[in-house]
C-alpha cells in the first residue's frame, strides 16, 4: 500500500511541545496497519515547571496535597528566595513529581513513565526517535517483541544497532507480533533506571476465558533512587556499595538486606518505590512517609464489576510483591502470555517481568484500600528481623473519600485463610507461616499445547550457563559473569557487522573451563532445532551470600519446565545448592552439566512440567538453584541474554546466543547505519599528510583520465 493511501489513516502522537501526561488505563486505538510515534529524547528535571514560550523553567514545591509553588526571585532583593507562586491545575499536571525531591532524570518527551504505546497485535509500529541529549548515545529495546526477521530494530546497543548519538534520529519498525503486556526502554548503559521506560500494550481480541473488564489498568513499578544510575552503577563495580550513604558519612554503612531463605537482596540501600512516576520515600522501613503531599497513584473503580491490572517491573535492583488489601488476585498472564486462572494474595514480579491479574469489585465495601508492592526483605546481615520497603498506591471505589490515604490493613495469612504467592525465588514459605508458593514453573498455559520435541537426537541441543559472581584471580573480587566471562560489548553490532570483527574473542586458553575473563561472550545454536538452557546460579557468588537473578532473553518466548531449588532447613534457609548440577570440586562450575542419574538430553522425568507448560521472556534464576527453559530456535540473529538487575548487567553479567548462519540471517535495509573501532598506521597518515591533489592540475587530469579508461575497460 502507498503511503499516500493510509497515511491519513496512521495513528501519530506527536508531543514536542507539552509533556502529555500519564493516563493509567487503556483506551484502545481504532485498527490499523501502521502506527506512529515521534519520541525526543532528552534531559529532564523532576518537581520542576516549564515555559515553553521561553524555553526555560522553574523548580516548584509541594504546598499540600497535589498542590505546587513556583520558586521565584527578586533581582531587587537577591536575599529573598522563598517566594512560593502556586501552579494552576494545567501547570501542576505537567510537572514530574516522582518522590517528592529535584533530581535529573532522562526522559522521552519530558515524561516519567515515558509514552504508552497501545497498538493492535500484527500492526507495524513505527517509533521516530530523535536524540536530544547533549553527550550520550541512546538505543531503545522493545521488550516482549521477538522481531523476528527484524533482530537489527531489537534496540540493544552495540549487539543489534549503533547507539543513537546526540542530534541523531533513528526510526524503528518492527511487527507487533506477541500480544499482550510488554514495555520499551533504553538498552545502553543506565538510562532505564533515570527514567526511560514506558508501557508497551499490545491488545488482542477478545480471548475465551476471561470476563469483561470495566477497566483495564497500567501499573508500572520502579525502585528510584535520588541518585543518577551511572553513579550507582559505577559504586557496585567498584566495590564501594556499602559507603552508599555517602562517602564522607563515617555514621553507617549499608550490608544488603536478606530474602525469606537468607539469601542477599540489591546491593544498594532501597531509597523510593513509584507506581506509574509517583511514589513518597518511607523511613522507618516503610512506615513513616519522607513528604505526604506526594500525591500517589489512583485506580478508581466501582463495585459490582472486574478489573484487569497489567503491572510492569522496571525496576533497577528490588523484587516486588503485590498485593490489594482485602481483595484476591486472579492470575491470568505472565510476559505477554496467557495462563490458566491461578487465585493468589500476592505475586512477585522481578525487573523486567509482567504479570497480569484482574480483582472483583462485587461486594467490597466502598472504601479506600492500599496497592502494595513490598520489597522482600525479612533480616538485616545479622538475622534480625526487618520490616520491608514499598511503593504504594491507592484503589479508590467511587463514592469513597478523595484525596484520603486508606486505613486498610493487609489480609493475614492464618490458618483460617492460607496464602498464595506467585513467583517465590525460593522454594517455599515454612508451613507454620500459612503462606504458599507457586513457583512460576508450576503455572499453566491457557494454551493447550506442549513443549517443543525434536524429531531425533540431532535434532536437540542443550546448553548450561551459570549466571553468577565469578571470583577473578587477578584481586579475588566477585564479578557479575556467566559462565566466568564478563561481558564486554562488542565494538561493533554483530547483528550490522556481518565479519564479526567488533567481537573481544573468548580464546580457550584464557576463557575455558574454571577461567575468568572478558571478553564477547556467546554460544551458537543451529536453526530449526529444539534448544534446552539450563541456567542456573551457583558455585562462587552463588551460595547464600549470592543474589537470585532475573535472566531476560531477547528474540524468543521461552517454555519454562521446571525450576529446581538449593537445599534448605526446616525455616526455610539456604544450607546447600542443588546437587542436580555436577560442579564437582569446581568453586566457579562453569558449563557443568547434570549429575549422574538426573535427567539427560530429552529424557524427562515427570519433574519437567511437558504438558502446558508458561512461556515467558523473563525467568528468575534462584540462588543454588536452576531453571530448564525449552523453544525452537527459529529466529535467526544475534540475541541479548542477560541479568535484567541493571547492575548487573552493566557489570558483566550478559552474553550472546547466535542464531544460525549468517547467510539465514536476514541482512539489515540498505543505509542502516555502521559503527566501530578505527585504527591506522604511520605510513598511512605520511600518504594522506601530503594532501589531496587540486583540481586542474597536470597529475590530477592525468590520474582521472587513466581512471575514465579503466572504468570503460570493465565495461
Amino acid at each position: 500500500m502507498a503511503l499516500g493511501s493510509y497515511s491519513l489513516f496512521l495513528c501519530v502522537f506527536v508531543s514536542l511541545g507539552g509533556a502529555v501526561p500519564f493516563m493509567n488505563y487503556i483506551q484502545p486505538p481504532p485498527k490499523q496497519d501502521v502506527y506512529e510515534f515521534y519520541w525526543e529524547v532528552g534531559y529532564w528535571e523532576t518537581m520542576f515547571e516549564y515555559d515553553e514560550e521561553r524555553d526555560a523553567g522553574r523548580p516548584v514545591q509541594l504546598t499540600g496535597l497535589n498542590r505546587f509553588g513556583r520558586r521565584e526571585t527578586n533581582r531587587n532583593d537577591p536575599n529573598n528566595c522563598d517566594n512560593l507562586t502556586p501552579l494552576t491545575a494545567d501547570e501542576s499536571r505537567t510537572v514530574v513529581v516522582a518522590d517528592g525531591f529535584h533530581r535529573k532524570l532522562i526522559a522521552v518527551n519530558r515524561t516519567l513513565p515515558g509514552p504508552t504505546i497501545i497498538v493492535w497485535k500484527n500492526a507495524q509500529v513505527a517509533v521516530h526517535v530523535t536524540n536530544k541529549l547533549i553527550q550520550e548515545g541512546v538505543s531503545i529495546h522493545w521488550h516482549g517483541m521477538t522481531q523476528k526477521n527484524t533482530p537489527w530494530m531489537d534496540g540493544v546497543g552495540g549487539v543489534s544497532q549503533c547507539p543513537i548519538n546526540p542530534g541523531e534520529s533513528f526510526t524503528y519498525r518492527f511487527n507487533a507480533s506477541e500480544g499482550g503486556t510488554h514495555w520499551w526502554h533504553a538498552h545502553l548503559g543506565t538510562f532505564r533506571t533515570d527514567g526511560l521506560y514506558g508501557a508497551l500494550i499490545v491488545l488482542e481480541e477478545e480471548q475465551p476465558g476471561l470476563p469483561a473488564f470495566a477497566r483495564d489498568f497500567i501499573v508500572l513499578l520502579h525502585d528510584w533512587q535520588r541518585e543518577e544510575s551511572l553513579d550507582i552503577a559505577l559504586r557496585v563495580n567498584w566495590e564501594a556499595a556499602r559507603f552508599s550513604y555517602g562517602y564522607g558519612d563515617n555514621s553507617q554503612c549499608y550490608y544488603n538486606k536478606r530474602q525469606h531463605d537468607g539469601t542477599e537482596i540489591a546491593p544498594v540501600p532501597f531509597v523510593s518505590g513509584l507506581i506509574n512516576g509517583k511514589g513518597r520515600r518511607y523511613y522507618n522501613e516503610g512506615v513513616e512517609a519522607e513528604n505526604q503531599n506526594v500525591t500517589l497513584e489512583t485506580f478508581e473503580v466501582h463495585t459490582g464489576a472486574s478489573y484487569r491490572f497489567r503491572v510492569i517491573s522496571a525496576a533497577m535492583t528490588y523484587a516486588f510483591r503485590v498485593s490489594i488489601d482485602r481483595h484476591e488476585l486472579t492470575m491470568i498472564a505472565t510476559d505477554g502470555n496467557r495462563i490458566k486462572d491461578q487465585r493468589a494474595e500476592s505475586f512477585v514480579i522481578n525487573t523486567g517481568e509482567r504479570y497480569d491479574f484482574y480483582i472483583s469489585t462485587r461486594n467490597r465495601p466502598v472504601e479506600n484500600y492500599w496497592i502494595r508492592a513490598e520489597t522482600l526483605e525479612e533480616t538485616d546481615i545479622y538475622g534480625t528481623a526487618v520490616r520491608p520497603h514499598s511503593a504504594k498506591a491507592i484503589l479508590h471505589y467511587r463514592g469513597a473519600a478523595v484525596d484520603s490515604d486508606p486505613t486498610s490493613t493487609r489480609r493475614t495469612c492464618n490458618a483460617s485463610y492460607n496464602c498464595t504467592v506467585v513467583n517465590c525465588p525460593f522454594g517455599d514459605y515454612p508451613p507454620r507461616s500459612f503462606t504458599r508458593c507457586i513457583n512460576v514453573h508450576e503455572l499453566q498455559s491457557a494454551q493447550d499445547e506442549e513443549a517443543p520435541t525434536p524429531d531425533s537426537v540431532d535434532k536437540f541441543e542443550e546448553h548450561f550457563i551459570n549466571f553468577h559472581f565469578s571470583g577473578n584471580e587477578l584481586n579475588g573480587a566477585q564479578r557479575s559473569s556467566v559462565n566466568g566471562h564478563r561481558f564486554i560489548p562488542p565494538r561493533s553490532p554483530p547483528a550490522v557487522d556481518r565479519k564479526g570483527a567488533g567481537l573481544t574473542p573468548c580464546p580457550e586458553k584464557d576463557c575455558g573451563g574454571e577461567k575468568f575473563c572478558e571478553c564477547s561472550y556467546h554460544i551458537s545454536i543451529t536453526t530449526g532445532n529444539v534448544v534446552q538452557l539450563v541456567l542456573y546460579n551457583m558455585g562462587s557468588g552463588g551460595g547464600v551470600n549470592g543474589t537470585a537473578h532475573p535472566v531476560h532473553m531477547h528474540g524468543h518466548h521461552f517454555y519454562v519446565l521446571y525450576m529446581g531449588f538449593p537445599e534448605y532447613n526446616n525455616n526455610g534457609k539456604y544450607v546447600t545448592q542443588n546437587t542436580d548440577i555436577d560442579c564437582g570440586d569446581s568453586d566457579r562450575c562453569n558449563s557443568r552439566g547434570w549429575a549422574e542419574g538426573v535427567w539427560t538430553g530429552t529424557n524427562s522425568t515427570s519433574s519437567l512440567n511437558l504438558k502446558n507448560p508458561p512461556k515467558k521472556d523473563t525467568v528468575i534464576v534462584p540462588v543454588g538453584g536452576y531453571v530448564v527453559l525449552r523453544f525452537i530456535a527459529d529466529n535467526p540473529g544475534w540475541w541479548f541474554v542477560h541479568c535484567h538487575i541493571e547492575i548487573h548487567q552493566v557489570e558483566g553479567m550478559a552474553m550472546m546466543i547466535k542464531e544460525g548462519t549468517e547467510g539465514q540471517m536476514n541482512p539489515p535495509p540498505t543505509g542502516f547505519p555502521t559503527c566501530g573501532s578505527f585504527d591506522w598506521s604511520a605510513d598511512d597518515f605520511k600518504k594522506v599528510s601530503k594532501g589531496a591533489l587540486p583540481r586542474g592540475t597536470l597529475w590530477f587530469n592525468l590520474l582521472a583520465t587513466v581512471g575514465v579508461f579503466w572504468v570503460l575497460e570493465q565495461l
